[in-house]
């Protein structure tokens, strides 16, 4: 551990290997189906269903709407009514066969439709398993990092099977035919969570009398213990993840078409970050106990601009092909201290805010916000700044990447200012939070 040798009183407080083993899986699991689709989503409907920008960004968005009804249902189910691990079998059950479907539509429509169901049911499932770790490890601060960094490896694990083994050696029309096969990929692994789900701990509910209905108390949190302020920031840096993940995968296949490369691997590109955030999750914990949440966070933030302006150097600069491909490599490094130190530090921030009948609730009213509400309007927003930077279509299409990532870049850099001029600075080493 990177915290040195532990005290007596830590040892006490340690969770069971078997807890972390179940809860570690749990994790590779959940984020092995977002790992399989995400990174190579855009190429997939920008060059393989020949969508628009506009069309584009309004798929990538709609695998956020769904969930913008999860804190008043979702959250009320697991705070109140059901176990934990219940509503996460029936999510992924339901949503493995979305996906499935999902694998076989090519039209814009019924892909719309589908991308939106599957986010009702997948999306929530993220907050769900962060609520269900937090609830059965006995040491949250430096427990949760270990197991959540299964989920990065889980992330990474999918690019590799696709690429080097169902894509392997294809390129052309024949590859873009064969990208879809992410979605079955994640499909099958979703209902086989759903089947692991069924075996985790039992997390009944943990019901108080005195507030029936948990969203609305949670609703009610958002004016203490700077709780407001972390969730309105989390939109914004929200829509510059989705744009990341929106732009990533066309910018690198950019970039590989011109060193003359026409095989796929984006996503072994792009699982460098997922690599990055192992090593940033395991020290996860020591970072907020030795900085604090504040300047954990702050860091963050700074490594999401900071990935940007590396991005538009990438073209405005113009170097030769194996400069450009080291630029872009040493910014998908970067991600690991994107979603390390700010979003996965606030899941943890709220945890340790929210009174203990409501962690369900909130971790999904943050979610909502983070997932959920900003990423929903990130895609439109990724789909129009990259159409206003676009010329021509097809094999004309010419895209002006630099204007694109420094966009990104302004916009992340306003989230620093206004976080670290806002959040308050709390005494993370003692284990306070501010109130």
């Amino acid at each position: 551990m990177p915290e040195g040798n532990p005290t007596a009183s830590e040892l006490q407080t340690r969770s069971s290997l078997q807890v972390m083993s179940r809860l570690s899986l749990m994790m590779f699991l959940q984020y092995f189906v977002q790992g399989a689709y995400q990174p190579v989503v855009t190429v997939y409907v920008l060059k393989t269903l020949n969508f628009t920008e506009s069309q584009a960004g309004a798929f990538s968005a709609m695998l956020s709407v769904g969930p913008l009804i999860a804190p008043f249902f979702v959250g009320q189910m697991i705070d109140r009514y059901f176990a934990t691990e219940r509503v996460l079998a029936v999510c992924h059950l339901l949503g493995g066969f979305v996906m499935l479907a999902l694998y076989t539509q090519t039209t814009f429509w019924p892909v719309i439709v589908l991308g939106t169901l599957y986010s009702v049911l997948y999306v929530p499932t993220m907050m769900l398993t962060n609520a269900l770790a937090f609830r059965h490890l006995r040491n949250r601060d430096l427990e949760f990092p270990w197991v959540r960094l299964f989920g990065t490896i889980g992330f990474m694990v999918p690019a590799y099977l696709v690429e080097f083994w169902w894509l392997w050696g294809l390129e052309g029309e024949a590859l873009s035919r064969a990208r879809g096969v992410v979605f079955m990929f994640s499909g099958v692994v979703g209902l086989l969570m759903a089947a692991y789900c069924l075996t985790l701990p039992n997390t009944p509910p943990e019901p108080n009398e005195q507030r029936k209905y948990a969203p609305g108390a949670a609703v009610q949190q958002l004016l203490t213990n700077h709780f407001f302020t972390l969730v309105i920031i989390s939109f914004f840096i929200a829509i510059a993840h989705k744009f990341f993940w929106f732009w990533n995968s066309p910018f690198l296949r950019a970039i590989l078409d011109s060193g003359g490369i026409e095989g796929a691997y984006e996503q072994s590109i792009s699982s460098v970050g997922q690599f990055c955030e192992i090593f940033v999750m395991a020290g996860l914990g020591f970072a907020i106990r030795r900085f604090g949440f504040k300047w954990t966070m702050v860091s963050g933030t700074i490594a999401y601009a900071v990935r940007c302006l590396m991005f538009a150097a990438v073209f405005g600069l113009d170097p030769p092909f194996t400069g450009k491909l080291a630029i872009a490599i040493m910014g998908q490094a970067l991600h690991g201290f994107c979603f390390g130190c700010f979003l996965a530090a606030g899941y943890m921030y709220v945890d340790k805010a929210a009174p203990s009948d409501l962690r369900g609730s909130m971790q999904t009213l943050y979610g909502t916000f983070v997932v959920a509400v900003g990423l929903f309007v990130g895609g439109f927003v990724s789909g129009w700044v990259g159409g206003l930077f676009s010329n021509g279509s097809g094999e004309s299409l010419a895209r002006n990447w630099t204007g694109i990532w420094l966009s990104c870049a302004a916009f992340s850099s306003i989230c620093i200012l206004v976080f670290a001029i806002f959040f308050p600075t709390e005494r993370a080493r003692d284990g306070a939070v501010a109130t």
